[in-house]
């Protein structure tokens, strides 16, 4: 009878010593009496200019989207843009979310050269260094880009990639 009362015991105490690490939880927040999650967030892609079209294949509206970001593009010139489509880089960087949970602004400006490959990776968002900006500079360098086009002719040009990461 003495074991069964002690290990009861130990239970009980067990339990209120986890209650209370729980209440003190720095995810916990009395406005809301939320404790979090520990799911892990899925990043998602907000844009007009869809993830699985290649340039060629995006609507006139959407390409006027993706032309609001150039400001001295002229018209009948186009921008660099990934041949694939978005989808390969942003489904790399999502994979990588997964693991490294990386806060803030991915920002990264890709200089495009006349052959559709990248010549540089700049990083200019609030993501600094660290494996997600290492991961998302290899990804968008190896990625084959449709080459910009200036006065008919395929030119140098940056193409800039943006997500905003969110840690779960």
């Amino acid at each position: 009878m003495n074991t069964y009362r002690s290990c009861l015991l130990a239970a009980v105490s067990a339990f209120a010593f986890t209650s209370a690490q729980a209440q003190s939880s720095p995810n916990w927040s009395p406005a809301t009496g939320s404790t979090g999650t520990i799911l892990k967030q899925e990043i998602r892609w907000t844009s007009k200019v869809p993830l699985n079209k290649t340039y060629a294949e995006l609507t006139p509206a959407q390409k006027a989207e993706l032309h609001k970001a150039y400001e001295t593009l002229a018209p009948g010139d186009e921008p660099p843009f990934p041949a694939e489509g978005i989808k390969p880089i942003f489904t790399a960087i999502k994979n990588a979310q997964r693991v490294l949970q990386a806060r803030g602004q991915l920002d990264m400006k890709v200089t495009v050269g006349p052959d559709g490959k990248a010549i540089k990776v700049d990083n200019v968002g609030s993501v600094k260094e660290g494996q997600m900006t290492d991961l998302a500079q290899q990804v968008l360098m190896q990625t084959k880009y449709k080459p910009a086009m200036c006065h008919g002719e395929p030119c140098t040009m940056q193409y800039r990639f943006t997500q905003m990461l969110k840690s779960g």
